[in-house]
C-alpha cells in the first residue's frame, strides 16, 4: 500500500546532493545563464525568460521519470510554469523581475494555507525528501504524537512567514534597482533568507527533539510512548 507523499527511488540521498541539486538548478544555472545570454547580445527579457525555464524543466522532468506527482512536487511544478507563463505574457524585464518576485507571495500563502488542511507544508516536505520505510514511520508519528504536529505546524508558520518577507524585499529590489542587478541581488537575497529559515529551522527541530524524544524530519522518528 503506498501512503501519501511517499517518494518513489533510493530511500536515502547523500546530505550534500539533497542541499546542493535544488540550489544548482533554482539558483546557480538560471543566474549564470541569464548573465551569459546577456553578455551574448540577447535581451533582458528573454534572457530572464530562458533563465527561468530552467528550474521548471528540471522539475518536470523529474516528475515525468517517476511518474507520480505528490502534492509538493504539484506545488512547485504549478509556481514554476506559471513562472514561465508569466513571462510570456509581457515584454517588459521591469514587470517580469516584479511578478518573479510576487510568486514568494503565491508561495507564502500556499504555505500557510496548508495549516487548514490534514497535514502542513512541513510534513509534505519531510515525506519528499525521506525514503519509503521514512515516510511510513513519519506518517505513523503523525497519527499519535501531537507534539509532533505542534512542531511541525510552527515550522510551516516560519516557512511561510519567510517568504513573504522574501516576497516584500524581491518586489522592492525589482522596482527600485537596475534591471540587470535584480537578479543576482535577489538570489543573493534567497539564499540569505533561506540560510536563516535553515539554521532556525535546525536549531528549533534540536530543542524539540530532545524536550519530546522524537526527530522532526529524521528517517526514524523517535516516539517513545503514546503521547497525549
Amino acid at each position: 500500500m503506498r501512503l501519501p507523499d511517499q517518494r518513489d527511488g533510493p530511500p536515502d540521498l547523500p546530505a550534500w546532493r539533497t542541499v546542493a541539486l535544488p540550489v544548482l538548478f533554482t539558483v546557480v544555472l538560471p543566474l549564470a545563464l541569464f548573465y551569459v545570454l546577456q553578455s551574448q547580445g540577447v535581451s533582458q527579457w528573454l534572457a530572464l525568460t530562458i533563465a527561468g525555464a530552467v528550474p521548471a524543466l528540471r522539475m518536470a522532468v523529474e516528475c515525468a521519470t517517476r511518474r507520480r506527482v505528490n502534492s509538493f512536487e504539484a506545488f512547485m511544478t504549478g509556481m514554476l510554469a506559471l513562472r514561465v507563463a508569466a513571462s510570456l505574457l509581457t515584454g517588459s524585464p521591469r514587470v517580469l523581475l516584479v511578478k518573479d518576485a510576487g510568486f514568494g507571495a503565491a508561495a507564502g500563502l500556499w504555505i500557510l494555507g496548508s495549516l487548514l488542511v490534514a497535514k502542513p507544508f512541513a510534513f509534505q516536505v519531510g515525506q519528499y525528501w525521506n525514503g519509503p520505510a521514512a515516510a511510513r514511520a513519519r506518517e505513523a508519528a503523525w497519527r499519535v504524537s501531537p507534539a509532533l504536529r505542534s512542531g511541525l505546524t510552527r515550522l510551516t508558520v516560519l516557512w511561510g512567514c519567510a517568504q513573504l518577507l522574501d516576497c516584500g524585499a524581491g518586489v522592492t529590489v525589482a522596482l527600485l534597482l537596475p534591471v540587470e542587478s535584480v537578479p543576482a541581488l535577489n538570489r543573493a537575497k534567497g539564499l540569505v533568507v533561506l540560510c536563516a529559515v535553515v539554521l532556525a529551522t535546525l536549531s528549533y527541530s534540536r530543542r524539540h527533539g530532545r524536550r519530546h524524544a522524537l526527530s522532526l524530519f529524521g528517517s526514524a522518528p523517535l516516539i517513545t510512548r503514546r503521547e497525549g
